[in-house]
Parts: structure tokens; sequence; C-alpha cells
């Protein structure tokens, strides 16, 4: 079982499937196959373990990430293991709380994490994760981050959690309008704590966030920040290396790469101070 999972997590079988015009198809039988009976899945993650209902195709398959399949399990056992009880985590597009969820266990009663997630739907999953795990350090925003306050639409994705601010899929024009906010502007107005660490997946958006959390990522206290990117999404104008370039500017002296099976990849960037100090 184990082996056809991660047989369709490779590039060569969704590229044949797209081709072919089966990849709807062909992730709705997936879905039947492989969904847990009782609609949850339980993970357990370098000693952290956490259930989150699956709803959807969509949904599952990010959740088969956190085992490896998808690409997530590295950075995400990096959090975990980097992370103590006590400390703030933001996780911007939070998506239905994959990472919210397990930061959340690991920071504790006496840590949070504050979530952004701009999308209704994905917004009110993310809510359900945190009630099925019984989680009450967990601020929510539905919110997005960016560089500057506004409003913008938000174009739905191909999957959950691909909603995209920059992008409308081919042929399709569909979405919501959202709050955009300044990182910066919105951690002074709300008075929110400063966060040891970082997690930012906004398909393609990452850019923006960066440049509004200049201020909050420049402080001691943020130590760590895991940004997925999204070369094919990014402006017309901003390079992958610019992200990277931009955390140094900051102040993040080291980081990692970490590629992932779609073409895009995790950096992982820390100033080179213990994150257990």
């Amino acid at each position: 079982m184990e082996f056809l999972r991660r047989l369709t997590y490779r590039r060569e079988v969704i590229a044949g499937a797209r081709s072919l015009g089966l990849r709807p198809i062909l992730r709705k039988w997936y879905y039947w196959w492989a969904r847990p009976r009782d609609g949850i899945v339980r993970l357990e993650l370098a000693g952290t373990s956490a259930q989150f209902y699956v709803r959807t195709p969509e949904e599952l398959r990010l959740l088969e990430s956190a085992g490896g399949a998808g690409g997530e399990q590295r950075v995400l056992e990096r959090l975990v293991t980097s992370l103590k009880p006590g400390e703030v985590v933001f996780d911007v597009g939070a998506n239905v709380g994959l990472y919210t969820v397990l930061l959340a266990k690991v920071v504790g009663e006496g840590g949070q994490v504050i979530a952004f997630e701009p999308e209704g739907q994905t917004y009110a999953h993310l809510l359900d994760n945190l009630k099925l795990n019984s989680l009450t350090n967990v601020r929510c925003f539905r919110k997005a981050l960016g560089e500057r306050s506004g409003q913008a639409k938000l174009y739905s994705g191909e999957v959950i959690g691909g909603a995209s601010l920059l992008h409308a899929p081919e042929g399709k024009g569909s979405g919501e309008v959202v709050d955009i906010v300044e990182g910066d502007q919105l951690v002074a107005a709300e008075n929110l704590p400063l966060p040891r660490a970082v997690k930012i997946d906004v398909e393609g958006y990452e850019y923006a966030v960066i440049q509004g959390l200049r201020r909050t990522l420049a402080q001691h206290a943020c130590q760590l920040v895991c940004c997925e990117v999204h070369p094919a999404r990014l402006p017309a104008d901003v390079k992958p290396e610019a992200v990277g370039d931009l955390l140094r500017s900051v102040g993040f002296s080291r980081i990692d790469t970490y590629p992932r099976w779609d073409k895009t990849f995790h950096l992982v960037a820390d100033k080179g101070a213990s994150l257990a100090g």
C-alpha cells in the first residue's frame, strides 16, 4: 500500500494523468481507496501526535505529505524538533492546520501559534481541526499577509490550500475577495508576541509576505523561518533566489534548501543562534 501511495506522487505519473485528462478521476479513486473509514487521519511526527478531519481528496494528499510522500516531512521535523514549550510560532498560510496543530502541541499551553488563513472554507476546516485536537493556544486570523494592507481577489486553486493572490488557474476565474494586511502593522495593532519561528506557504506570494514582516523577522527573538517557494507562481520581477536574499537582509545567515517533487522547494533559514537558547 505504501508503495502505491508513493507511486502516485511521482512526477511522471502525475504528468501522465494530467496529459490524459485523468487526474480528477484518479484523485477521486485514490481518495476512495486510501481515506480512513472514520474520516480522521492520525499522524505522529517526532513524538508529537495529532488528528485531522479529511473531507476531500485534496485534504488527504495534504495530510499524507507529513509522512514523507509529498515532501513536507523534513521541514515539519525541523520545526517540531527545534521548538520548545512556551515559544511562539506564526503560521502564514495555515491551510487546514497541518503545521498549526502539530506546532501548537509542541509549544504547549505556555506557548502560542498565530495562524493566518484567508480562504473561507479552508479557514473553517482549520477551526474544526483545532477543536478536534482540543487546542486553546492558537489565535487565528482570516487574513492574508502582504507588504501593504488592502483587499485582493484570492483565486481558487486546483487543490485545497492552492489558492493564489497572483494567478488564476487556467480557464478559471473563481475566487473571493480577502483582506490583506501588512504583517508588521498587524503585529503592532494586535500587540502580538514576537515569534521564535515563522512558517510561510502562500503559493507565490512569499516575497510580499516577507517584505511586510521585515521588522518582525529582524528581531533577535525570531530565529527560524521555513518558507515554501513556488518559482512558477512568483511575480515576473521576483526570481526564486530573491526570497533567500531578502531573508539574509534581515539577519538570517544560514539557509538550507529542500527540493520538492513538484519543482517547488522549501527554504529553512536561521540566524545561526541556538534555537534552544
